[in-house]
């Protein structure tokens, strides 16, 4: 498997295989990201990029539209960018306020986008891709 254009390319399709070994990569780097203040919300908004790779070229792989990915990004870049402020005003005695009222609102948004982004992610792993070359390119090995 070539790791670069896997997660670094929109061209082509993949199939389930290399698609389920990328999404758990990505996931594992993601949890451990979490793990670290500050720095962990920005490493999940550059995650974004190779999470667009991967479930374009999958949903070109059953001859989808790439725009579609925007269901399942959409709402897990906003939830990082809010984790992301509430980080931020936790670490300011004068922004304390602002940081438990964006706790709550940071909450709520993360769990929907959560429950979007993994029913996307479900749907994308689990459908066959085209047996037939479309579109996108020559047919991807399950």
């Amino acid at each position: 498997m070539n790791w670069l254009p896997l997660f670094l390319s929109l061209d082509g399709r993949i199939g389930r295989k290399d698609f389920c070994i990328g999404a758990v990569a990505l996931i594992a780097v993601g949890v451990l990201a979490n793990l670290l203040p500050i720095v962990g919300p920005l490493l999940s908004l550059a995650l974004i990029v190779p999470w667009t790779c991967l479930l374009v070229k999958r949903l070109h792989d059953f001859g989808r539209s790439g725009w579609l990915v925007l269901i399942a990004i959409v709402p897990a870049a906003g939830s990082a960018a809010l984790g992301l402020f509430t980080t931020l005003a936790a670490s300011n005695a004068a922004t304390m306020g602002a940081a438990f009222a964006g706790a709550g609102l940071t909450l709520v948004v993360s769990s929907v986008a959560l429950i979007v982004s993994l029913g996307f992610l479900i749907w994308v792993g689990a459908k066959p891709g085209d047996l037939q070359p479309n579109a996108y390119g020559s047919a991807a090995t399950p």
